[in-house]
C-alpha cells in the first residue's frame, strides 16, 4: 500500500472512530444529565439540554471531518488537487450555521423562562414580535466571524455600510421612524392586543400591531387603521389594564326629601352595590346642595378589568337604586327654577297707601 493510501486510510479510521465516540458519549451525556433535569420541576433544563445535545452531536462530527482532513493534508504534503481553504471554509460554515442556530433558540428559551419566572406571561407577544430582530443580530455576528475567519478585510466593509447607512436613513426617514414607534410599543407596552383603548375619539379593541401601522376594532364594528407614530403622539387611555376599577356616581334628589330620609341614602345605596359581588361598595355621602338638588356621590370598585362586566354590574346596581328610591319615595331632582313672590312686601306697600273716599257719600260744604 502507498503512503497515499496509508494516510487515506487513517484518516478514515479516525473519521469513524472519532464519530463513533462522539455518537456513544452523547447518548451517554443524554441519559446522566436527563436524569438530573427529571429531578426539577421546570421543563426548560430539560429542552435546553435537548438542544445542547442536538447540536454538539453534528458540531462533533465535523470536528472529526476536520480531524480527518487535516490528516490528509499533513500525509498528501503540497499535492492536493484543490484549495484547503475550500474545505475548511465549508466546514467552518456549516459549525457557525449550527452555532447560531443553537444560539438563537437557547436565547429565546431563557428568555421565556426569565419571564415567567418574574409573572411576565402577558409579555410572550412582545417576545415574538422581538424574536426576528433578535435572530437577525446573531445571525449578522456569526456571519462577521466566519467573514473575518476568511481573511476578509471587514474595516472597508464597515466603512461602505457606515456611508451606505447615512444614505439610506435619510431616504428611510419616514419607515425607520414608524420601526422606532413599533418598538416602543413593544418593549414600553402602553397596550397589548386585545386591550380595549381611547386615544381621540376613537374607542376599540387593539387587534393587531404592525412594522408602521396598527389595526383596531372600534366598538360599533369598524375596522381603525392607525399609524403607530400616531398613536403614540396622542392620549391613550387603557381600559384593558385595569386590575381594579373605581367607580363614582353622583345622583340629585329632590330639596322636599325629608332629613331622615337623605340620612337613610347612603344605606340603600350601601345595600344595592353589595347586592351584586363582585362590586366592592367603598362610601356614599351628602356631598353639596346644588342649585336644583342635593347631590349625593357614592364609590364602588369592580375589581376586574373587564368592560362587559363592569357594564353589567353598573346597571344592576343603577336598577337596584332606581327600586330602592322608589320604594322610600325619594324623587330624582332636575335642573328647574321656581319664583317665589314676596307677599309680605306688597302688603307693606298696600298699608302705605291713604284710604281713598266712598263713591256712596259726598262731602257736606257749609
Amino acid at each position: 500500500m502507498t503512503s497515499l493510501g496509508v494516510t487515506f486510510l487513517g484518516a478514515t479510521i479516525r473519521v469513524l472512530g472519532g464519530s463513533a465516540a462522539v455518537w456513544l458519549a452523547t447518548r451517554l451525556a443524554a441519559r446522566l444529565l436527563g436524569r438530573l433535569t427529571a429531578r426539577t420541576a421546570s421543563g426548560t433544563d430539560d429542552a435546553l439540554l435537548k438542544l445542547i445535545l442536538g447540536t454538539a452531536a453534528p458540531l462533533g462530527y465535523l470536528a472529526m471531518l476536520w480531524w480527518g482532513w487535516q490528516t490528509l493534508i499533513s500525509g498528501w504534503g503540497g499535492t492536493l488537487p484543490f484549495d484547503d481553504r475550500f474545505v475548511s471554509g465549508a466546514l467552518l460554515l456549516v459549525a457557525i450555521v449550527l452555532i447560531v442556530r443553537l444560539t438563537n433558540r437557547a436565547l429565546l428559551l431563557l428568555i421565556r423562562r426569565s419571564m415567567r419566572r418574574l409573572g411576565r406571561e402577558q409579555r410572550m407577544a412582545t417576545l415574538d414580535g422581538l424574536a426576528p430582530m433578535l435572530r437577525t443580530v446573531v445571525w449578522i455576528i456569526g456571519a462577521l466571524v466566519f467573514l473575518q475567519n476568511q481573511g476578509v478585510a471587514l474595516g472597508a466593509v464597515y466603512a461602505s455600510l457606515a456611508g451606505a447607512g447615512i444614505g439610506i436613513g435619510l431616504a428611510l426617514k419616514g419607515p425607520f421612524t414608524s420601526f422606532i414607534s413599533y418598538l416602543t410599543i413593544l418593549l414600553d407596552e402602553p397596550f397589548r392586543i386585545g386591550d380595549v383603548i381611547r386615544f381621540g375619539d376613537a374607542l376599540g379593541t387593539v387587534e393587531r400591531v404592525g412594522l408602521r401601522s396598527s389595526v383596531i376594532r372600534s366598538l360599533s364594528g369598524e375596522r381603525i387603521v392607525i399609524s403607530n407614530e400616531d398613536l403614540l403622539n396622542q392620549t391613550i387611555r387603557n381600559f384593558g389594564d385595569l386590575p381594579r376599577r373605581r367607580v363614582a356616581h353622583t345622583i340629585g334628589i329632590l330639596y322636599d326629601t325629608p332629613v331622615e330620609t337623605v340620612a337613610a341614602i347612603p344605606e340603600l345605596v350601601a345595600a344595592a352595590v353589595r347586592a351584586h359581588p363582585p362590586a366592592e361598595f367603598d362610601r356614599c355621602h351628602l356631598t353639596a346642595f346644588a342649585a336644583s338638588a342635593l347631590e349625593v356621590e357614592f364609590v364602588f370598585f369592580v375589581p376586574d378589568g373587564d368592560m362587559g362586566l363592569f357594564l353589567d354590574l353598573q346597571q344592576k346596581i343603577h336598577l337596584d337604586i332606581l327600586r330602592s328610591f322608589e320604594a322610600e319615595g325619594i324623587g330624582f331632582a332636575h335642573p328647574a327654577q321656581t319664583p317665589y313672590l314676596e307677599r309680605q312686601g306688597a302688603e307693606r306697600q298696600r298699608a302705605a297707601e291713604p284710604a281713598r273716599p266712598s263713591s256712596g257719600h259726598s262731602p257736606q260744604r257749609s
